[in-house]
């Protein structure tokens, strides 16, 4: 039984990338004003938050804003390296979320790639929790599977990420997920967006 040959495969992961931006408090005050600003005379949407304000998924065309998007566009092409095609932002959106407020599970539809970029984020404010699409299927071998194995490959129903100020995730549109309720008494203010392939990569060709 010694020289028995044993393999394991794992297959069909999920990639999330994040970043750490750089400079970012050199922007954070200015940003959040300008958020506050154009939220003072916008009025907010209702998709998966509950609670909360988020704006529509069109204000990064504001001029004013141009000097954010631009430091975010740096931000989410890195993010976006290790894809061998160049994307661009299909839209874009941002979410101020008071106490109590949170948002519903959901995935975006017709994205390439998706992500949200973190801005205030006071402590308790709540996780983005990425939901495994092999829970129903694969819930009961969850419990038994090697903690080694379990924790190298995160094999658990929800993975948890922690929101930090000025970090940027990029995943998968379809991997379900849903941001937890606010417990801080302070704002927790992020910038999610969807990306689509850029066609001038395709004009170029």
């Amino acid at each position: 039984m010694n020289d028995l040959e044993v393999y394991e495969y794992f297959v069909f992961p999920s990639m999330i990338t994040e970043v750490v931006c750089e400079d970012y408090q050199s922007i954070r005050d200015d940003l959040i004003s300008w958020i506050y600003d154009y939220q003072s005379h916008t009025e907010g949407v209702h998709v998966s938050n509950r609670g909360g304000w988020q704006s529509p998924d069109d204000f990064y065309f504001q001029e004013s804003f141009s000097p954010f998007l631009n430091y975010l566009c740096k931000y989410i092409d890195i993010a976006c390296g290790r894809y061998l095609v160049d994307f661009a932002i299909d839209n874009m959106w941002i979410n101020v979320n008071s106490k109590g407020n949170y948002n519903t599970s959901h995935t975006h539809p017709g994205a390439i790639l998706s992500g949200v970029f973190w801005i205030s984020v006071p402590d308790n404010s709540g996780r983005l929790s990425f939901e495994n699409p092999n829970d129903h299927t694969q819930h009961s071998l969850f419990d038994i599977v090697d903690p080694e194995i379990k924790e190298s490959f995160n094999i658990f129903p929800t993975y948890y990420f922690t929101p930090s100020e000025g970090r940027l995730v990029v995943f998968p549109p379809d991997l379900r997920h849903h941001v937890e309720q606010n417990q801080s008494d302070s704002n927790r203010i992020s910038i999610a967006f969807n990306l689509k392939f850029d066609k001038r990569t395709d004009d170029e060709v």
